[in-house]
């Protein structure tokens, strides 16, 4: 295709707003199936465990290549959706949307490393910065539909209904999309010839990138709510207009990691995530809440495409899939396991805004890694005949 980046896109979206229905809907689907809040969260974790069977999934890449898996990825997710929405009890509901999230994670993983190889190397954090923003627009979109369900009286189905038609539309437009598989790799043997320090760094990486926003997506209502005593009401509009400009992190990391390096705005943007949130949560005037948390989302979301970046081009082509999966893997782990780690701490340092703050501190064990053990990867080859570990 002319335009392999609008055809990939999606995949990043509907992660955003797949994630976000789920918790936006939950009150609905709850009173429709009858479920208590106890039986609801239960369901909540095992829609979300799905996404560990991208396992399964993504490293088949290598094998079969990345547009026969995005093909099958995008399938599966669509018909796991549209079945969701007409779901006729809760069991069935819950194993659609187990299994989408299975081809959903796995569908966004591939869309990065294609985005990697199809892209010249001169304008991939760009290119990388447009498909992580591309979640941002997924939420808002989810929102939107849930706002609008809400007002009309509908039901819930809607917003899982309403994916499926677009989907369709996706599906047979990737049928142009170039593959990017260097025929005749080897993984399991290109596995073993990386250096461990390098894999070692990947994968500390991956985690301490996964455990802040985890932990902030989990427990910033909670915050702003009950300890910032923040009601919608009090919310003015330019707070959402700054809150909004932070998003403006994906752009400005995705241009600075075309121009400066992938090592430089990394350490750059992983340092500053650091201090915002400590500059946010460990505050006390409503002012610094408002700057700080624009602040964390700008850096938060700038340190998306450097991650995006550094997890794929560091890998050969043969098998960005397998340590694809793997990475991805870790990221969730340390995603799971955020919001319990926050919410332990603050019983001991004062709170769920300290406890945020030294979650947010992992940012600077991941700068820590991409200066000392990562190298430079702007200058690799990345369709695999430059390995940067060599």
């Amino acid at each position: 295709g002319r335009h392999p980046l609008l055809l990939l896109v999606p995949a990043t979206f509907f992660q955003g707003y797949d994630i976000l229905v789920v918790s936006l809907a939950l009150p609905l689907i709850r009173k429709h199936f009858g479920l208590t809040i106890e039986q609801s969260g239960f369901l909540v974790s095992i829609i979300f465990a799905g996404s560990f069977g991208m396992f399964l999934l993504v490293p088949l890449a290598d094998r079969y290549g990345r547009k026969r898996l995005l093909s099958i990825t995008i399938i599966g997710y669509t018909a796991a959706t549209f079945l969701t929405g007409l779901s006729h009890g809760i069991v069935d509901f819950a194993v659609y949307q187990f299994v989408s999230h299975a081809f959903l994670t796995a569908e966004d993983v591939i869309s990065v490393i294609m985005v990697v190889e199809l892209t010249d190397e001169s304008r991939r954090g760009r290119a990388l910065a447009i498909l992580a923003s591309a979640a941002a627009i997924g939420q808002a979109a989810a929102g939107g539909g849930f706002l609008t369900v809400i007002a009309l009286h509908g039901s819930w189905r809607m917003l899982y209904l309403v994916s499926v038609p677009p989907l369709i539309i996706v599906a047979f437009a990737r049928r142009g999309l170039t593959e990017t598989l260097k025929p005749g790799s080897r993984s399991l043997a290109l596995m073993r010839s990386l250096r461990g320090k390098i894999l070692t760094g990947a994968i500390i990486l991956s985690f301490c990138i996964a455990l802040f926003p985890g932990a902030v997506t989990a427990l910033a209502s909670t915050l702003v709510i009950d300890v910032w005593k923040m009601s919608l009401m009090s919310i003015k509009p330019y707070y959402f207009a700054l809150w909004l400009a932070g998003a403006s992190g994906f752009f400005v990391a995705g241009r600075m990691l075309d121009r400066i390096g992938r090592r430089h705005t990394s350490a750059i943007f992983f340092t500053l995530t650091a201090a915002a949130g400590v500059f946010c949560f460990d505050s006390t005037s409503q002012l610094q809440h408002v700057v700080g948390l624009a602040f964390v989302i700008f850096t938060i979301t700038g340190s998306t495409p450097c991650f995006q970046a550094y997890s794929t081009e560091l890998f050969p082509s043969g098998i960005r899939g397998s340590a694809g999966a793997l990475l991805q893997g870790v990221s969730l782990g340390a995603n799971a396991a955020a919001p319990a780690m926050a919410a332990a701490l603050s019983d001991s340092i004062g709170g769920i805004g300290p406890a945020l703050g030294v979650v947010g501190l992992a940012y600077l064990i991941a700068a820590f890694v991409v200066l000392t053990l990562l190298p430079e990867t702007l200058a690799s080859r990345v369709r695999g005949a430059h390995r940067v570990n060599r």
